[in-house]
């Protein structure tokens, strides 16, 4: 029997395209949305490869089934998948990209705590393929308080416990607000990852522009939310993350514009000055929705285009993992919608597709 090198991308990169070759096309999506009611989006879905999470959602819950848990367990497996054909470089790199589902689960929890959730309801929307794994985040889920979470993730010795002990006193201070918390972990999370990915490699280069990517999208996102507040310099600088490619003193000298039209139209980077033109262009109708969705976008777009970078390294996986969470991203639009009633045309209007992806199958 041949022996599989899972330290080379040839392997996992010619499973990958396997599973690239399920992602429904935008003619599909067109299909989804013109079926009458969820019956009918069922039927058409049982062509694909949700058709096992689906049937199992349903017959756990008849009358309401899952279908948000269905996608996210479908999402998983495919995740999974990739972790379990890498070794060596191949999968550190993969693990970095799939860290970020850490951060996701554990404010998660967070929110959870505060809104009143149960464990089980919190539970439903972990994506377990990080570094912290499914029974750390049910211990930590289980507990009471958020103080009481803080504790058993630094007793569980998980990498954000320390960040998270020494921003509670903020967290206290400034009214309980959760973004305080939230912030520290961002930081952390994209600081470590940085320190990471300093090797001239080519495939560690496409990792670490993915997640300067990600830095840039928070601290603009973040200058858009705070524009016209009165902040000193340094409760300024303390909100933005470091690592992207917008210095402090770019960062300091677009928050004291102050106007959201000048943050755009002087914002240093053509390409994403371009982007917030955009996003401005919808700012009236959807307010700063318009912002959050146009960076999203973009995030999802240079994760796609990864696929083209270099075909023989970590870009088709970066490439299919942007696919796969945007192709989950629709199908969440869609099943919604028809649960709501909208009008077919509205929920066309809010799906989003990247070049490319209508030759997929």
């Amino acid at each position: 029997m041949a022996r599989v090198d899972l330290a080379d991308y040839g392997y996992v990169n010619a499973r990958v395209r396997g599973m690239r070759s399920y992602l429904l096309t935008k003619d599909f999506f067109t299909r989804l949305v013109e079926t009458p009611d969820l019956e009918g989006l069922h039927s058409v879905l049982e062509q694909t490869v949700y058709r096992r999470y689906l049937n199992e959602a349903i017959l756990m819950k008849p009358e309401s089934p899952d279908y948000d848990q269905a996608l996210l367990l479908n999402m998983i497996a495919s995740f999974l998948r990739i972790l379990d054909s890498t070794g060596g470089e191949p999968h550190r790199l993969c693990r970095i990209l799939m860290s970020r589902y850490d951060v996701q689960n554990i404010k998660t929890i967070l929110r959870g705590k505060v809104g009143n959730a149960t464990p089980g309801e919190i539970l439903k929307l972990m994506i377990p393929v990080g570094r912290v794994k499914m029974d750390a985040l049910e211990q930590v889920a289980g507990e009471r308080e958020i103080r009481d979470c803080i504790n058993a993730i630094e007793m569980l010795r998980l990498r954000y416990g320390r960040v998270l002990q020494a921003a509670y006193s903020d967290y206290v201070k400034k009214d309980r607000d959760l973004a305080v918390l939230e912030l520290a972990i961002d930081k952390f999370y994209y600081q470590d990852n940085v320190d990471k990915l300093k090797d001239k490699d080519a495939n560690v280069e496409m990792v670490r522009q993915m997640i300067v990517a990600e830095i840039d999208m928070r601290n603009i996102s973040t200058l858009v939310r705070t524009r016209g507040l009165k902040l000193d310099d340094e409760e300024v600088e303390n909100l933005r993350i470091p690592g992207g490619s917008l210095e402090i003193d770019q960062f300091l000298e677009l928050h004291r514009l102050g106007d959201l039209v000048r943050i755009v139209s002087e914002y240093p980077d053509p390409r994403t000055r371009k982007l917030l033109e955009k996003a401005y262009a919808e700012y009236h109708e959807i307010d700063i929705v318009a912002f959050d969705k146009e960076l999203e976008r973009e995030t999802t777009r240079r994760g796609a285009a990864m696929s083209n970078v270099n075909v023989l390294g970590i870009g088709v996986i970066i490439g299919y993992m942007w696919l796969k969470q945007n192709e989950m991203a629709n199908l969440r639009i869609i099943i919604r919608g028809k649960m709501m009633g909208r009008p077919q045309a509205d929920i066309k209007n809010d799906l989003f597709f990247v070049g490319g992806t209508e030759e997929s199958s």
